[in-house]
Parts: structure tokens; C-alpha cells; sequence
């Protein structure tokens, strides 16, 4: 017959994975158990590039094997007592780049804090260079090369619809690399070159590298003189300019209700200067001025303006819209001239058309509660209805299609 005058115990188990990634969210939060030992693993981690995942084992009388994704942060078990070993592993870029070890005796009733420290066993080099949607620089191709003693490795660029990206393979912690990168245009003719210096170590295993605002103007040579970089970003100064047709493009909107808005995304390599732009749109039935943008407003490379109503979270400038949910015309003018126009219909309306007005027209899937979104790849046909994708509100991102 057991004691009744057995106490519970109560501690907390938790992991804290010392990496440098992005990690963890949680299971199902298990309730205490006299006969076990409750369990709480939690990982912290900083931000890493191409997060994969942080792997748990852990291995005794039983045996859990736990994956967590990207912005997970923990995990809860009830563990049978005895010994016990807990493992951590960390992948970036398809790598094993941290790992770490501890083993514990656990007891029932207890909860016990638990830190797994972890190590560098392989570090690796990311490199995103920013295009512009219409690719003014016209970067075709590429080339990232490292050195290290006879070792020697080369990577060719990727490219997606705003960006070139390259990143390598496992590179050796505690060896130093003579790095090397390229950029051609389409005819071949050498855009850009880097030349570095990167010491890879227990502190700085994995490095982030970002070339902003890339210009064929200004000075393409640059020297790093340090030989122990976590993050390197080459500042190349970006012209300061009013906009052209097409620098800036409509990515987001939502008509109808309290949340209604417009994104805009600069398309362009430059910082543009907006003074005396204005968003127009459609209006009680008429197409009008809405709002002039204030002449402070300098708009960055990559990044996103958004008009919305005073109470939407997020918004950069204020603005009353009332764009209705059948069909509307948006545009953005500087002066006498359109920098981006875009004409939308609704699916109902085109179904409930009976004139063949619509004929030939690819109609847009408005909805009261999902915004419309351009995923950028689709930025040369974004004309077309097709092209667009209903999701919750992104802000400031990319496109977050709900399909």
C-alpha cells in the first residue's frame, strides 16, 4: 500500500540549446504524474539563414525523437525515471551545423533544469544580392568562390523574381577562406566583383551577407579587413530620385470594410523620393485623388508602402478608402505621370454580366475577408486576375498565399 503521505515534487526540466538559429514551438503541455518526471524542453535560439530545424533525442527507458521548425520555442514529456541522455542537433542549409549532448538521472515526481550547451561542427556562406524586379543591372549570372589552402569550392548564383542568392557547403570550422564573388551581366561583361577574408569558428560559423542597392555607377571593389564576420553588408549608396513608370508596383489590397488598403513595393534598385505622388483610386463610383503622399516619404529599395484606413494596424500613411468589392481602378501618379496602374473585377461581377463587357478579361478573386495578394514572380502579369492569390494580411512581406 503506498504512503499517502508521499509528497509530489515538483521542478521543471528545460532545455536551452545555446545556437544560432531560428527554433522551437511546442506539443501539448503534458500534466504532472507522481510516478514520472514532467518534462519541459525549451530551446533559445538567435537567427540563423536557411533555418531548417533543431532535432531533439531523447534516449533512456524510452526513447522520443522531436522535430522543431522553424519559430517553435518548446516541447513538454512525461519521462519514465532512470538515466537518461538528451541530444540536440541544428540544420541550416541541409547541414549539421551545431550539436550538443548531457545525460541526467531523473527521479518520479521531479521536474529538473537542464541545460544543453551547444557546439559549432560545420559552418557555411550566404550571399543575397538584390535585383529589382526589371533587373536594371541586368545580372545574368554569377559566381561565389572559396579558398582555403589547396581547397577550393565554387557556386553559381539562383535567382528568383527580386533576388540572386548564393550559399555553399559545409565549410571547416577554424580555417580561413579567401572569398571571391562575380556578377555578369547577360552579354558577359563583369558587373561586380568582392574580394574577402572570413575566419570560420565556434562564434561565427554561419554568415549572412547582403549587397544592398547594387549600382554599375558607383565603386565595384571592395575589401573586408576583417577575418571574423557574423554578418557583412555592403552599403552601396543607392541615387536618391523621383520614380519612373514601373519602379513601383501595387502587391496588396483589400477592399470593402474597416480594413481596406493598398501596398505598394519599390521595384527599383533606388530610394525614391515621392514628393508630390498621390494614390488614386475608385471612389463612390468615380476615380479620384485619395491622398497626396507627404513629401518626407523616401522609400527604400525592397521595401513596402502601405495606405490604409486611421484605424488599420501597420499603415504608413493615412488615408479614407471606400473601393468597392465589384470593380475599381488603382494607381499611383507622380505629377502628370502614372508610375503603376491596375484595373480589377470581381468574379461575381463577370459571371453576372450578361453584355460581354468583361469578355476576354481574367477576373480577380475579391473577398470580404481574405486581402488580394501578387506573389512578385507574378509582377509582368499582374493584370491578370490568375496571377493574384487571396491570403491573411502581409504587410511589409512578400506575398502569403492561403493555397
Amino acid at each position: 500500500m503506498r504512503d499517502s503521505r508521499l509528497q509530489k515534487i515538483l521542478f521543471t526540466l528545460s532545455l536551452f540549446a545555446t545556437c544560432m538559429a531560428g527554433c522551437s514551438q511546442s506539443e501539448k503541455t503534458e500534466g504532472p504524474n507522481p510516478l514520472k518526471t514532467s518534462v519541459h524542453l525549451d530551446a533559445v535560439c538567435k537567427s540563423l539563414p536557411l533555418t531548417d530545424s533543431l532535432v531533439l533525442d531523447l534516449v533512456g527507458p524510452d526513447t522520443f525523437h522531436v522535430v522543431l521548425g522553424d519559430l517553435e520555442t518548446s516541447v513538454d514529456k512525461l519521462l519514465n525515471p532512470g538515466s537518461w541522455n538528451f541530444y540536440a542537433k541544428y540544420y541550416a542549409n541541409g547541414l549539421l551545423v551545431q550539436q550538443g549532448e548531457v545525460a541526467a538521472e531523473l527521479s518520479a515526481g521531479e521536474e529538473v533544469n537542464i541545460s544543453i550547451s551547444m557546439r559549432a561542427v560545420a559552418g557555411f556562406l550566404f550571399v543575397r544580392i538584390p535585383l529589382g524586379l526589371t533587373n536594371p543591372m541586368d545580372i545574368a549570372s554569377g559566381e561565389l568562390s572559396l579558398v582555403s589552402g589547396k581547397d577550393s569550392q565554387s557556386y553559381p548564383l539562383s535567382f528568383t523574381a527580386e533576388a540572386a542568392t548564393v550559399s555553399t557547403g559545409m565549410l571547416v570550422i577554424g580555417q580561413t577562406y579567401d572569398v571571391h564573388l562575380e556578377l555578369l551581366s547577360s552579354s558577359g561583361e563583369l558587373l561586380y566583383q568582392m574580394d574577402s577574408q572570413v575566419l570560420i569558428d565556434g562564434e561565427n560559423f554561419a554568415l549572412n551577407w547582403e549587397l544592398n542597392s547594387l549600382h554599375a555607377d558607383v565603386s565595384l571593389s571592395i575589401k573586408s579587413d576583417s577575418l571574423s564576420t557574423f554578418s557583412a553588408t555592403a552599403f552601396l549608396p543607392s541615387k536618391l530620385r523621383a520614380p519612373k513608370a514601373g519602379d513601383l508596383t501595387i502587391t496588396e489590397f483589400m477592399t470593402e470594410g474597416k480594413d481596406e488598403f493598398v501596398e505598394y513595393y519599390n521595384a527599383s534598385l533606388d530610394t525614391l523620393d515621392l514628393q508630390g505622388c498621390s494614390l488614386w483610386a475608385t471612389s463612390s463610383s468615380s476615380f479620384k485623388s485619395m491622398v497626396e503622399i507627404p513629401e518626407t516619404v523616401l522609400l527604400p529599395p525592397d521595401a513596402f508602402l502601405i495606405f490604409g484606413n486611421d484605424s488599420m494596424p501597420g499603415r504608413d500613411i493615412p488615408v479614407k478608402l471606400s473601393m468597392p468589392g465589384t470593380k475599381g481602378s488603382i494607381a499611383l501618379r507622380c505629377g502628370e505621370l502614372t508610375i503603376d496602374s491596375l484595373f480589377y473585377v470581381s468574379e461575381k461581377t463577370v459571371t453576372a454580366d450578361t453584355t460581354g463587357a468583361y469578355a476576354g478579361i481574367s477576373p480577380f478573386a475579391v473577398d470580404s475577408k481574405w486581402s488580394l495578394q501578387l506573389p512578385l514572380e507574378n509582377y509582368k502579369n499582374r493584370e491578370n486576375g490568375l496571377s493574384w492569390c487571396n491570403g491573411e494580411f502581409s504587410l511589409h512581406q512578400k506575398a502569403n498565399c492561403a493555397d
